[in-house]
């Protein structure tokens, strides 16, 4: 069998100029409302899932150079010990890319007739780029890579794997762009096969995987969460993903037998407590939805669905069947409160007063009801973002989240921010600041938007918030404590409405009380911006 090693590229730090080949850590955690950059390593799910279902074929090793801090040197030490035969490269975030072609080095210094080859979600739009100006690259993967793969790593020798890339649509070559040939995914249609996911490839215990807070949940709950995907695929096109250019609607799902089975093992083997399901759309079968979460019932795990939930497949029986599954959050997938932005800008198919009567459904069964909005499409203007804040006070969200919307390459959003010249049309593969919105539109630079995003993010959470409205100080003061020990320790308005919580509640916690009050007034005589904020609400000191 050949060796294979598989290299997730770092997306957690930036180069070291001053060395090739080398990187560094210098990641810090930023706290902007708009970033998007991971501050803590993600499990490497889709390499996972690659490698459990080639391991039969190849003797594979992983290196993560967001955990091993001396990635460099394993690499190095690995491509002399293991010799492998095909190093292949896992791009998850764009930013990746600045690391690539000095890890590209090393590998080709240490061996220039290994096979080198690269996948992931950012292939769909850079794989032109990518060969263009990675001569070390010999074939980039389109789309899922567990079938292209094996057929790779089923290869005798060199010349069996050009006729691999020549002869697989999910291989893109020089040779494959030259004649003009379309790349399209090779998908696994019975996804049974690879929902079980191999673990001894990492240690598991280099990865920070917290579950979703909610304030109605009691229960404490271990570090033994686990990722799950039963499904593949989504019907929409929202113009800010990556599926936006895709046409292929179709989806992909493991039978419900073999993901309790699944479950179960997780259970048994790890001790699983908390189940994370990373399905793009979990809930689209609807029937067979439920019958996962019936048959969840007796597990008693916490479940969440990381990847947000569409509301139009939650009736009050779904919601009903989350809750006693062991749902004690979700997160909705809406997008915007202003139905124009939705159909115009989103492409989202979101019936924003349906979703009202969603809410009502979740709260029936006690599962803390909060939603994701994305802020910023060029067209988007004050009225809009008024409209997504009435909307979200009437429908009385317990709490939103809002992010700035990213126009990533391969998607629709990107395409229309480069036509209307709202962005650089000559940004480069990994240069896009993804931290910072950065659409220009007329009248709305990108700061005037930030700010804005953050305004709502404070008036909707803090200074309307829905427990504290309607008199839950518990629930409120146990989410505006977790901002503070979780999320930014001087979170001025946290401090603030934590106070007020603690006054109405009348706990005799004099001292605590207290301690929030004058953090709130320290931060705002001593940080600008936040006594900025406190006058734009008219909150004293």
């Amino acid at each position: 069998m050949k060796n294979v090693l598989i290299i997730v590229l770092p997306y957690l730090m930036v180069p070291d100029e001053t060395r090739i080949g080398y990187w560094s850590h210098k990641h810090e955690r930023k706290t902007s409302p708009s970033t998007l950059i991971k501050s803590w390593p993600a499990l490497p799910y889709g390499v996972l899932s690659l490698v459990t279902y080639n391991k039969d074929v190849a003797n594979i090793k992983v290196i993560d150079c967001n955990v091993d801090e001396g990635s460099p040197q394993t690499i190095v030490r690995e491509m002399i010990a293991f010799k492998p035969d095909i190093v292949g490269f896992a791009m998850t975030f764009d930013n990746a890319y600045l690391h690539l072609r000095g890890i590209l080095e090393i590998v080709r210094g240490i061996d220039p007739n290994v096979i080198t080859v690269i996948g992931g979600a950012p292939m769909v739009a850079a794989y032109q780029e990518i060969l263009d100006e990675q001569e070390g690259i010999d074939a980039v993967c389109y789309g899922d890579g567990e079938i292209p793969f094996r057929l790779l790593c089923e290869i005798k020798d060199s010349e069996e794997a050009l006729s691999v890339f020549m002869d697989s649509p999910s291989w893109v070559t020089r040779y494959s762009l030259a004649i003009g040939r379309i790349p399209c995914k090779t998908v696994v249609e019975n996804l049974d096969d690879i929902l079980e996911l191999d673990y001894s490839f990492i240690d598991i215990k280099n990865y920070l995987i917290r579950g979703e807070f909610s304030p109605l949940d009691e229960t404490e709950i271990g570090k033994e969460r686990f990722p799950i995907i039963t499904s593949r695929g989504c019907p929409f096109r929202c113009s800010f993903c990556y599926r936006s250019r895709e046409n292929d609607r179709k989806m992909h799902y493991a039978s419900v037998d073999k993901v309790i089975a699944y479950v179960k093992y997780l259970v048994d083997t790890y001790g699983m407590n908390y189940l994370s399901f990373y399905d793009d759309q979990f809930l689209f079968n609807k029937k067979r939805a439920k019958e996962i979460f019936r048959l969840l019932e007796p597990f008693h795990l916490r479940v969440e669905l990381q990847q947000g939930a569409s509301v139009a497949f939650i009736d009050e029986e779904m919601a009903y069947l989350m809750s006693k599954a062991g749902v004690k959050r979700i997160v909705m997938s809406i997008e915007s409160g202003s139905q124009y932005v939705l159909d115009k800008m989103v492409d989202k198919p979101v019936d924003l007063d349906r979703t009202k009567d969603v809410v009502k459904y979740l709260r029936k069964y006690g599962i803390w009801a909060t939603a994701a909005f994305v802020m910023g499409f060029p067209g988007e203007t004050d009225e809009h973002r008024e409209e997504t804040l009435q909307w979200i006070k009437e429908a009385g969200l317990d709490w939103s989240s809002f992010s700035a919307a990213v126009p990533i390459r391969g998607t629709k959003l990107y395409d229309m921010c480069v036509e209307g010249g709202f962005i650089k049309p000559d940004i480069k593969l990994g240069e896009l600041d993804v931290s910072n919105y950065f659409i220009h539109t007329p009248g709305h630079p990108p700061e005037y938007v930030t700010r804005q995003i953050y305004k709502m993010n404070l008036k909707c959470n803090f200074v309307e918030n829905y427990a504290m409205q309607q008199g839950n100080y518990d629930t409120a003061a146990k989410s505006f404590l977790w901002i503070i020990n979780h999320v930014n320790k001087d979170h001025a308005f946290a401090h603030h409405y934590l106070y007020k919580c603690l006054v109405e509640m009348g706990t005799g916690m004099l001292r605590e009380t207290l301690i929030h009050k004058e953090a709130y007034g320290r931060i705002i005589a001593q940080d600008p911006k936040w006594a900025e904020y406190a006058r734009d609400f008219g909150i004293g000191g």
